[in-house]
């Protein structure tokens, strides 16, 4: 009996830690909520028509900056998860990113050097800073419709890149999903 006992709270002991799985993100399988496969998509369309664009048509050196990219749909999607994918991809490819976060500290290393307080061979020039020329912004809509008890979500993907001297678009692409789940029925 006393072995019963230690077997079967050994069994629910293991049962109920489920422990955690790792699964293989280019797997993923769809689901009802924007997800591992919906990004995927996204960022390998977006990484590949963009940095085609870059090297085949712009032919100029390109310094891009994120702006907003906007979530204008009903569900919760995280766009800096899409954005920082699509960033980390381009910067491997050799794009170049301007990220102003740090500039206001950047700045008071210039003022340092400049105040004769740091070593002239380590202190940062003024002069150096590169402005962006494009910046790089979009958006995510939807429309959901039901229909014979099924919910149909069609989502749109858009980035663009504008020029920034001349406010042009310069770029676009989007990507598309039609998703297609069934309704549960609530009834009382």
């Amino acid at each position: 009996m006393k072995k019963f006992f230690v077997a079967a709270l050994l069994l629910f002991m293991v049962g109920c830690g489920g422990g955690t799985q790792y699964q293989d993100v280019n797997k993923a399988e769809g689901s009802v909520e924007w997800g591992p496969k919906e990004i995927k998509i996204t960022v390998d369309k977006m990484v590949t028509s963009l940095y085609s664009f870059l090297k085949t048509e712009w032919n100029k050196p390109a310094y891009l900056q994120v702006k907003k990219f906007q979530n204008r749909t009903s569900e919760h999607i995280d766009t800096d998860l899409i954005v920082s994918e699509i960033q980390t991809r381009l910067i491997q490819k050799r794009i170049k990113f301007i990220d102003d976060s740090l500039e206001a500290d950047a700045l008071k290393e210039m003022e340092k050097g400049m105040t004769g307080m740091v070593d002239p061979e380590s202190a940062i020039p003024v002069g150096n800073l590169i402005s962006p020329n494009l910046y790089l912004t979009g958006d995510i809509r939807e429309n959901v419709r039901y229909v014979d008890g099924r919910k149909v979500q069609y989502l749109k993907v858009t980035l663009k890149l504008i020029n920034i001297k001349t406010n042009q678009t310069e770029w676009q692409d989007q990507q598309e999903f039609l998703k297609s789940s069934k309704t549960d029925k609530i009834s009382f």
